[in-house]
């Protein structure tokens, strides 16, 4: 019953703040830079700095909510969250958006973090690995499937700054729930305490399986982040409205939505070298849906960001369910926090390359694309390398066991 408690919980939760999220994040460069209140570079800047505190902070987080439990962590979170939107609302200047960037991202890491450390401790006995992080971002993409769609619309209205004080709104109310959940709750104390702090984040660095995986996962966060970096620069340059990025995020929501819960049922129990495997189609997938977008007409564009979010699936149902299995008990959250790490370095990558080529220019964007694709295929390469070199292992050590 608890282990069902908490999962709705997590997931009611997941959908609500992905919403305040999904309202304000894809549409900010656009509009940023049709209010001229700051240039691509720095629309750039701002996501790249917004990667890093929700992405890499997820490290230290992670080793607080080993050692402390994570539930607190969690409601601190969605507080820093709501503080952070409602800085944005305040004002579109660069230096109040970078500082309410930061605080969100800071809040983000937080939360992120916090959620999954809960639900990879709950699935571990029941073995819902797969079904419980499908879930998290099927849940993530409930709330992204309607957040961009209302956000072109009342941005196309005449009034882009509503959204970011509906978005505030969403937080703040993510937040007094889980004061009220939380406020008495019984945390119980990790089975396995590092000795040290450094002890806990050096652990993680010792496990070269693990390391590798982090790396390899880098170019499909890559990916992911497009639609937060690429689409809205992309979308000036072709001429789109507020409402093509809308719809283009929810295409995204829509595709994970429903396919999320199915591909997690579907590899629920697979062996790590299959996961891999899994994971190297969809970076392959994603460097396909970078190609796609080069052609300058639009259904061109669709077609190609729609083949990145079939890659996405697969990443959905592999990456942070490797992690949470090679973590030894008492370090799933550090184990998570620097697989959210990986998902930061791509982030800023994309952010970065994003600000710099997407420029309004043909060349940039013609450089943009193409060496995107070159990194997912990189990505891609070195996956399903990893997943045949260990599948070929377990089946040899099967063989010896059989003698």
């Amino acid at each position: 019953m608890r282990t069902r408690s908490t999962k709705r919980f997590i997931g009611v939760t997941r959908v609500v703040t992905s919403l305040g999220y999904y309202l304000t994040i894809p549409l900010l460069g656009v509009v940023a830079l049709r209010a001229g209140a700051m240039s691509p570079f720095e629309v750039g800047t701002l996501v790249a700095v917004h990667a890093v505190f929700r992405r890499c902070l997820a490290l230290p987080v992670g080793v607080i909510c080993d050692r402390h439990g994570a539930e607190r962590v969690l409601v601190l979170g969605l507080l820093a969250e709501a503080g952070g939107y409602a800085l944005l609302a305040s004002s579109i200047t660069f230096p109040v958006w970078l500082a309410a960037l930061v605080v969100d991202g800071a809040g983000g890491a937080a939360y992120n973090s916090a959620g999954r450390v809960v639900l990879a401790q709950v699935s571990r006995d029941d073995g819902s690995s797969a079904r419980s992080f499908a879930g998290f971002y099927v849940a993530t993409q409930l709330g992204a499937l309607i957040g961009p769609l209302a956000a072109g619309v009342v941005s196309t209205g005449g009034s882009p700054r509503l959204v970011l004080v509906l978005s505030a709104v969403a937080y703040s109310g993510a937040a007094a729930g889980a004061l009220l959940r939380y406020r008495t709750v019984d945390r119980t104390p990790p089975t396995r305490r590092p000795n040290t702090l450094w002890t806990a984040f050096a652990e993680p660095l010792r496990d070269k399986l693990f390391l590798g995986h982090c790396a390899l996962t880098v170019p499909m966060w890559f990916g992911v982040s497009l639609f937060v970096s690429a689409v809205p620069l992309e979308a000036e340059h072709r001429r789109l409205q507020y409402f093509d990025v809308g719809v283009i995020n929810s295409l995204n929501a829509l595709v994970v939505v429903a396919l999320g819960q199915v591909a997690g049922r579907l590899t629920e129990g697979w062996p790590m070298s299959r996961r891999w495997v899994l994971l190297g189609a969809g970076s392959l997938a994603m460097a396909a849906g970078c190609l796609l977008c080069l052609p300058m007409g639009t259904p061109w564009f669709y077609a190609g960001m729609l083949v990145v979010t079939l890659g996405e699936l697969a990443l959905i149902v592999a990456a942070d369910v490797v992690a949470s299995e090679l973590a030894p008990d008492g370090a799933t959250g550090v184990y998570l926090g620097y697989m959210t790490m990986s998902w930061g370095f791509g982030a800023v990558v994309a952010g970065l390359l994003s600000g710099l080529l997407l420029d309004g220019s043909s060349t940039g964007r013609t450089w943009f694309w193409p060496l995107g694709a070159m990194l997912l295929l990189a990505g891609a390469t070195g996956l399903v390398t990893v997943g045949r070199t260990r599948s070929r292992a377990r089946c040899s050590t099967s063989e010896r066991g059989g003698r």
